[in-house]
């Protein structure tokens, strides 16, 4: 009896590692939000509105604030707040990529264990600290930002494998390509932001008044505690130049067509949102990005064949939207129930306008200038210039043709014309002649020779007759001849 094929399902060796490195960077991040929340307490406590708070409050605050950072939900009297500190958020995703290295020696999906460990270890820590916070609630942001890590070094390990045929060296590209793509992305945004912040300054620091900070520590950490929110800032800065544009509530919309009139909340940062709608060319800054990108994407990421360079820009296209969709879930917000239940990009219409104001046009160029491209579209030029050359000379034959029946037609109708006319006019002369001729005699022989006048009177007839029919009875070929000449 034949032995039965078994499959053996054996986990690969690092897991252990890769687990340990989830677990490391979940510690790591609670550990950094619960001292700092710890500091801000002991450095406000003799504050007359921090009597009733407790150290035991603080640490659950801790615990709220780690939940918040993996996107989880505090209820607090029925209403659910959700305020991603999308700084630490990205600091994470470094921590979990740095700590993933002790996997290199190891097969890449060694790294892909940081996930469970990361979540299980978030889960605890949300759930045992917290007080407000629902631990399930971060269960997304618990998957992804280990998930992001692992990727990423996963990626960056493939992307220095020289090794790999040539023929899936666009993947590399793309990787690289779409990572390039992201980060020009954020420091447009940045920028951007640091424009918009300028613009506001005097609006926000009138803002900062009405907080009522007292004190330099109270300055620091409320300046801090917005500092935590930073890209999400610069995600409310991309989804704004990108024209889809973002809510400070959810009957205020903010875009270059559209300025929301309503109250903002008494956050200093929202004093930069643009008052004015200044029109839809601002949208002109992505897609001059996107020309760019795609200049540097023709030069230093060609590929030999079109088909990979084709591949290799839709995987950047596709890392490109990702991120962004990712980034602007991050910047989105609840801090209510009524008008503030929605802050935050429009997830889908900002994604949209960035990928095809950014990635479709980088996508474009890289096509467009590729050889292969340039080739194709040079034979197809000559094709083109040799069909109407060829078209200009039949035409040009043709016309000759046409020009050359004309003048043998004339020739014809001439020469069958000119006999024609000579015979005419000869017999008409012999004609008046003999006409003269027998007058003559018709006078000197009137009385001898009636009955002969009669008689050539009647000759005279017969012969006009036969005349006239020899006129007419002309030759067939010079009557075709002459009606063609007339058509």
């Amino acid at each position: 009896m034949a032995d039965r094929a078994t499959i053996r399902v054996a986990v690969p060796r690092g897991w252990a590692r890769g687990v340990l490195a989830g677990v490391e960077a979940a510690f790591a991040g609670w550990g950094l939000i619960t001292v700092f929340t710890m500091i801000a307490y002991l450095t406000l406590r003799s504050n007359s509105w921090m009597n009733d708070t407790t150290p035991r409050d603080a640490l659950g605050l801790g615990g709220d604030l780690w939940a918040a950072v993996i996107g989880g939900t505090s209820v607090v009297g029925d209403v659910h707040y959700r305020a991603i500190p999308t700084l630490m958020g990205a600091l994470l995703i470094v921590l979990v990529r740095i700590l993933l290295r002790t996997t290199a020696g190891y097969p890449r999906s060694a790294a892909l264990f940081a996930v469970p460990g990361f979540l299980l270890t978030s889960w605890l820590l949300a759930g045992a600290s917290g007080i407000h916070s629902h631990w399930w609630t971060g269960t997304i942001g618990g998957v992804l930002i280990p998930l992001i890590g692992s990727v990423w070094f996963v990626a960056s390990g493939y992307s220095r494998d020289h090794e790999a045929p040539s023929m899936q060296h666009w993947i590399s590209g793309g990787l690289k390509l779409g990572g390039l793509s992201v980060v020009v992305l954020a420091a447009a945004s940045f920028v951007a932001s640091v424009i918009a912040l300028v613009a506001g300054w005097s609006r926000m620091a009138g803002i900062q008044e009405l907080l009522g900070a007292s004190s330099a520590a109270d300055t620091s950490f409320i300046v801090g505690g917005q500092a935590l929110f930073a890209p999400t800032i610069m995600a409310w800065a991309a989804a704004w130049w990108s024209g889809a544009g973002f809510l400070t509530a959810t009957d205020s919309l903010h875009s270059p067509t559209v300025a929301g009139p309503g109250p903002i909340p008494p956050i200093p940062l929202l004093g930069a949102v643009p008052q004015t709608a200044p029109g839809m060319w601002v949208i002109l800054a992505p897609i001059a990005l996107g020309i760019g990108l795609g200049v540097v994407a023709a030069r230093s990421f060609r590929r030999e064949h079109l088909l990979h360079q084709t591949a290799q820009g839709v995987l950047a296209s596709l890392i490109t939207a990702s991120v962004t969709a990712l980034w602007m879930w991050s910047a989105t917000m609840s801090m209510g129930s009524m008008r503030l239940a929605s802050m935050g990009p429009r997830v889908g219409w900002a994604t949209l306008a960035l990928v095809l104001e950014i990635a479709l046009p980088a996508l474009i160029i890289a096509l467009a200038t590729h050889p292969t491209t340039r080739a194709l579209l040079g034979e197809g030029a000559g094709r083109v210039r040799n069909e109407g050359e060829a078209l200009r000379r039949r035409a040009a034959e043709r016309a000759s043709r046409v020009g050359a029946t004309a003048s043998t037609t004339d020739e014809a109708w001439a020469e069958a014309s000119d006999p024609a006319e000579a015979g005419d006019t000869e017999a008409s002369a012999d004609e008046a002649g003999a006409e003269d001729r027998e007058a003559v005699a018709d006078g000197e022989e009137a009385d001898e020779m009636p009955e002969e006048t009669n008689e050539t009177a009647a000759d005279d007839a017969s012969d006009s007759e036969a005349v006239q029919a020899e006129g007419d009875a002309e030759d067939p070929e010079t009557k075709a001849t002459r009606r063609e000449g007339l058509n």
